[in-house]
């Protein structure tokens, strides 16, 4: 007589922090990389990062989103209005983005992070083969989803220092600090 096992077999919580531990080492070790990606299905754009927290990304509507992992710059050309956020103190990247959630599970290669008290409730990471990230799903408390697919991915490639230190136009408005604002 055939015993139905009516627990399913998966990777347990803790190892679900030690596998997602070693994706975010992997990513850790890069010097840099750049990918496109897509925004909700829609938005596309071109993303460089660089070892530490160094990003830029130039959406195919002229934004701009650059950190040099001390100030986080937002910019907009259609309304010439650019954000400059201080990151004082934030851990940055995307084990920034992914540590401190309570519940890691694992499944394949698809990551759920779940958590009560974090900006985002839960968050669902795909990495490939080689522990590249290929699609971040990130739930907001109010249950509205952003999500980012990566292709093309190349890896410790050439950089400079200068795409990571943006400078606004001088005829554009400077907001300081708007992430820190309330609505």
């Amino acid at each position: 007589m055939p015993i139905l096992c009516l627990f399913p077999l998966g990777i347990t919580a803790q190892d679900g922090h030690d596998r997602l531990n070693s994706v975010i080492a992997r990513l850790n070790s890069l010097e840099s990389f750049r990918a496109t990606v897509t925004i909700n299905g829609g938005m596309t754009g071109v993303l460089s990062y660089k070892n530490p927290y160094q990003l830029h990304v130039r959406l195919n509507d002229g934004r701009i989103i650059s950190s040099n992992g001390k100030v986080l710059w937002f910019y907009n050309p259609d309304s010439s209005i650019s954000g400059r956020q201080d990151l004082k103190g934030v851990s940055g990247g995307l084990g920034g983005l992914l540590s401190g959630y309570e519940s890691v599970t694992v499944s394949g290669r698809t990551f759920r992070l779940t958590s009560p008290t974090k900006r985002y409730s839960e968050i669902i990471l795909v990495v490939s083969d080689n522990d590249l990230p290929r699609v971040i799903k990130m739930k907001h408390s109010d249950e509205e989803v952003t999500e980012i697919s990566f292709s093309g991915i190349a890896t410790n490639i050439g950089l400079g220092t200068s795409l990571f230190n943006f400078q606004p136009p001088t005829s554009s408005q400077i907001v300081e600090n708007p992430l820190n604002q309330k609505e």
